[in-house]
Parts: C-alpha cells; sequence; structure tokens
C-alpha cells in the first residue's frame, strides 16, 4: 500500500543502487521475454520522483514476449525491507519492451488503470520506467522512458541519470 502523492511527476531521479538492479536484471534476462519490478522511493510535493530502490522479478513472476506480471508476493517483502530502511514507498513500476518501443501497451494502461482505481492503494499517480531496445517518438534517441500515469493522461517525464546509465539514456547490459 502507498499514500497519496501528487497528481504531477515533472522528473525521476533514478538512483544508483536502482539503476544497477534493472541493468542487472536486463542483462541476466536476455531472453526476449518482458522482466521487471517494482520502484521503491517517494514523490515530493514538487513533483519529482525520487526512485531509492528497483525489484527484481521474483522467482514466482509470470515472463512472456509480450507480458510481465511481478512476483506479488517477493514484491512485498522487497517493499517492507526498503520501507524499513529508508521509508520508501511502492511508486510505480518498471519493466522491458523486448522487441517495442519503450511506451505504455494497451494492457500496461490497463493495469495502471486498475492500480489507480483501488481504493485501498490510495494512488494518485504511478511512476512507470519502460526499456525497449525501439526509439519512442517521444524520445527518438532514447530506450528507456519514464511515464507518470495519471487517471486521465499518461506522460512521457525525464530522467536524470546516473553514472550507470549511458548518455542515451540505455542502462548497460
Amino acid at each position: 500500500m502507498t499514500r497519496a502523492e501528487p497528481e504531477k511527476i515533472r522528473q525521476v531521479r533514478l538512483a544508483d543502487l536502482a539503476a544497477r538492479t534493472i541493468a542487472h536484471e536486463i542483462d541476466t534476462a536476455s531472453d526476449g521475454r518482458e522482466t521487471g519490478g517494482i520502484l521503491l522511493g517517494d514523490i515530493s510535493t514538487d513533483g519529482v520522483a525520487n526512485v531509492r530502490h528497483a525489484g527484481d522479478p521474483g522467482p514466482a513472476a509470470v515472463r512472456t514476449p509480450t507480458f510481465f506480471l511481478r512476483d506479488r508476493a517477493h514484491a512485498q517483502q522487497l517493499a517492507d525491507s526498503a520501507f524499513e530502511a529508508d521509508g520508501s514507498i511502492w511508486i510505480g513500476e518498471w519493466h522491458t519492451h523486448p522487441t517495442t518501443e519503450p511506451a505504455p501497451s494497451k494492457t500496461d494502461l490497463e493495469t495502471y488503470c486498475n492500480l489507480l482505481a483501488d481504493p485501498e492503494l490510495r494512488f494518485t499517480v504511478i511512476l512507470s520506467i519502460i526499456i525497449g531496445p525501439l526509439p519512442s517518438p517521444h524520445a527518438p534517441d532514447i530506450g528507456m522512458i519514464a511515464w507518470a500515469c495519471a487517471p486521465r493522461s499518461t506522460t512521457a517525464v525525464p530522467i536524470q541519470l546516473t553514472e550507470h546509465v549511458d548518455g542515451q539514456g540505455r542502462l548497460p547490459t
């Protein structure tokens, strides 16, 4: 569960630890199937999403070439540990699109709508980071894009990259 957050995300700050986790998962999952995990951190009142931790998919995750579903029990354990460590909460998800652009699919958008509509979660905005091999019309030279998903809009937002991410927004594999 998360607490209510601002309705806008204007920037994402991806911490070293989170970037390294994502890069490692991409490297180990180079089998043509989607992978991903949760994003943990906070969203400040000025709309900056601080991603301090990124989860891995977990042992019971479902991974296909066009679909990813994280291991929920594993994700909850990661969220509990991060909250105890530094107060980080669940602010979103990350996943790969191995053969398409890094933009939310119809299935992704349906998932975000369901999360936003769940009154127990109290999301007002969800952060999604999608990594794909193909460029997007929103960012033609970037293979990784952050998306702010609110009840009536989904918009691309800039990511402040760490030294573990190259200048084109691609995580090293």
